[in-house]
């Protein structure tokens, strides 16, 4: 079963779609595991599917859309990597409780790194696999945009 899409508001306005799923402290929040977003359609992905709910069998699991993809808000020029560690922030403060771990693989790796660094009382751990460290001008390009409109 689906789980229902709840919305986070970021500093500057966007609004930022995520769902939880389970029970359990600390909630365990995942960015992009395919190095692309839509919370809704992934659940289509039966192994991916499988995997959230082996997840969440635990703990809760958390999953949201970062700007500009999936159910979040679209057309968003800002794109920065301070705007990027707000959509976390804004999950991570919507969610509540006093801590979460982070679970990160694929896409660009320094807003959630800043997320940990900048706030260690709410993040307990953070594994990352595969980031992308060189900054988010290598997904500010024309080539990836335009494949972030068909995505």
């Amino acid at each position: 079963m689906e789980p229902r899409i709840q919305y986070a508001k970021t500093t500057d306005g966007v609004s930022i779609a995520f769902w939880t799923l389970g029970n359990g402290d600390p909630p365990l929040v995942i960015g992009t595991p395919l190095g692309w977003s839509h919370i809704s359609l992934e659940w289509l992905i039966p192994d991916l599917a499988a995997w959230y709910q082996r997840l969440a069998s635990r703990r809760m699991l958390v999953r949201y859309d970062p700007r500009n993809q999936g159910l979040s808000d679209r057309e968003v020029d800002r794109f920065s990597e301070a705007d990027l560690a707000s959509d976390i922030e804004a999950v991570i403060g919507r969610i509540g409780g006093p801590q979460v771990d982070l679970l990160w693989c694929h896409g660009p790796g320094v807003p959630v790194l800043r997320v940990a660094a900048e706030h260690p009382e709410k993040v307990r751990k953070l594994i990352a696999w595969n980031l992308n460290v060189r900054g988010t001008k290598a997904f500010a390009t024309d080539r990836m945009r335009a494949m972030r409109s068909m995505i």
